[in-house]
């Protein structure tokens, strides 16, 4: 089931007609919520990311987004994962014939 949902997930991708925006520095701002109830000595937290997209030729934000801590962690670790697999391939002096597109997903 999980992985019938990966697939719908990638051919909602593709088919999107999402227009890709290029930025060059993005600037990171997180928020803390905290509540204590009067009967519970337990105070719950909530934390977010802002991840704010600069492009820094009109100096200008191009987009914000706004994603959990968990959302973050797993985001650490994929892009981690990613730039590994990156700069094996830009090592490599094989010519690739097609371009090669590879997506992971975060939850």
């Amino acid at each position: 089931m999980e992985n019938q949902m990966i697939r719908n997930i990638q051919q909602n991708i593709s088919s999107a007609s999402l227009r890709p925006v290029y930025a060059d520095e993005i600037v990171i701002a997180h928020t803390i919520k905290s509540n204590k109830e009067k009967d519970k000595k337990k105070v719950d937290k909530e934390a977010h990311l802002h991840l704010v997209f600069v492009d820094m030729v009109t100096q200008r934000p191009v987009d914000k987004v706004v994603i959990s801590h968990i959302t973050a962690k797993g985001l650490y670790t994929a892009l981690g994962d990613t730039l590994s697999k990156l700069d094996k391939e830009l090592k490599n002096n094989k010519v690739e014939k097609a371009e090669k597109i590879e997506t992971d997903y975060i939850r």
